[in-house]
């Protein structure tokens, strides 16, 4: 019972936790908001060949491509809202088939274009192709866990779905607006660069924070049962 009793004393306070929640949420939220401003309304809106550029002759992939993302990004935060999914649980699971869904929709469109880069070579197009691979690959984990009834598990991939759903769409465009890198690495570079990092650091980081909950939840068993 002594090893019990001080196992909350080593946990962060539940104030610090949902601050921390409410950080992360409004600093996602407001690069949902610039990636809408930035690229969603910009291709969904100004359609000529003057504003798609080079990606013309692939316009209705392009719009396509972008009309799911915003789907999938403005329905993400719906699905982890615990509120929403309590009171409106078969709301929550329709959200969630639609989000799949555009998901996979999105993901094949990632694997075209990773085939056929327009703004880098085969290190950008190979990136780009992984994000949408392994998107397919975490959001199958997560239904099927939940198709299995563990909801525990289902919810940790679908994070880990959210993430690399954010990170190709929004992330994405963070990295290649930083132009202060171009003279450095230049700009072919930063396109390469932005097709990996974009997906591969925010995963790793989710991956530690998963890892670190679950460590802590295993301690605060073992501390009890003893």
């Amino acid at each position: 019972m002594q090893n019990a009793t001080s196992v909350p004393l080593l946990q962060p306070s539940r104030w610090l936790l949902r601050m921390g929640k409410f950080a992360a949420w409004t600093v996602l939220l407001a690069l949902i908001a610039y990636y809408i401003r930035r690229d969603v309304l910009h291709y969904l809106f100004q359609y000529t060949p003057e504003s798609f550029k080079s990606f013309w002759s692939e316009r209705l992939v392009i719009r396509s491509h972008i009309a799911v993302a915003l789907i999938m990004v403005l329905l993400g935060p719906l699905q982890f809202w615990t509120g929403f999914r309590m009171r409106h649980m078969k709301l929550h699971l329709w959200c969630g088939r639609i989000f799949l869904v555009a998901g996979t929709l999105a993901a094949f469109g990632a694997l075209y274009m990773g085939l056929h880069p327009r703004l880098g070579g085969v290190v950008y197009g190979f990136g780009l192709f992984l994000n949408g691979f392994f998107w397919l690959a975490s959001a199958s984990m997560a239904y099927y866990a939940i198709r299995l009834g563990n909801i525990r598990v289902h919810k940790e991939w679908m994070i880990r779905t959210y993430v690399l759903t954010c990170a190709g769409f929004v992330a994405a465009r963070v990295v290649t607006d930083l132009h202060f890198l171009d003279p450095v690495v230049g700009v072919k570079a930063l396109w390469d660069l932005s097709s990996w990092v974009n997906w591969a650091v925010p995963l790793v980081i989710t991956e530690f924070v998963l890892q670190i909950r679950a460590l802590q939840k295993s301690r605060t068993r073992d501390s009890f049962s003893d």
